[in-house]
């Protein structure tokens, strides 16, 4: 099952909107949102208690918006066109 999940976390791109309710992957309903940049000590925090995922300072504008918290799978958010 887990060499399952690797493959299809590696081949695959989960495109979404709005948020997922539950993982493709792993069936967790435990997603969270991933946030950028310098965080501040409240968001540190909310990361160490499983909140939000830090994504990082660094951001390419294809950036997944959302991570499962029990697999690691990441989602990203569909661009809509205006």
């Amino acid at each position: 099952v887990i060499a399952k999940q690797n493959f299809m976390r590696k081949i695959m791109r989960f495109e979404y909107y709005p948020k997922p309710s539950a993982c493709l992957v792993c069936d967790s309903d435990k997603i969270l949102n991933i946030v950028y940049g310098y965080p501040a000590d409240s968001l540190d925090k909310d990361a160490q208690e499983g909140k939000v995922i830090l994504g990082g300072c660094v951001i390419t504008g294809d950036d997944p918006q959302w991570q499962c918290e029990k697999c690691g799978t990441d989602f990203y958010r569909i661009k809509k066109e205006l």
